[in-house]
């Protein structure tokens, strides 16, 4: 995941003649885990981390450890 960021955030992407800053935020779960009992929890866990990297500041990943 943090390949992934980093590489998004060197690249130069360039819009009708202009400069544009991308960035990625990344949500990971990983199993096993206790609290991952499923592919709904599964999907659901990398949904929450997504979303507190998102609300961390962006440009980030965040990794569900439960």
């Amino acid at each position: 995941g943090e390949r992934v960021r980093h590489a998004v955030e060197k690249r130069e992407f360039l819009y009708e003649g202009k400069n544009l800053v991308v960035t990625v935020s990344v949500g990971v779960a990983a199993v096993p885990s206790a609290a991952i009992r499923d592919a709904t929890e599964f999907i659901w866990a990398a949904d929450q981390m997504l979303y507190q990297a998102k609300r961390a500041g962006r440009n980030r990943l965040s990794l569900w450890n439960r």
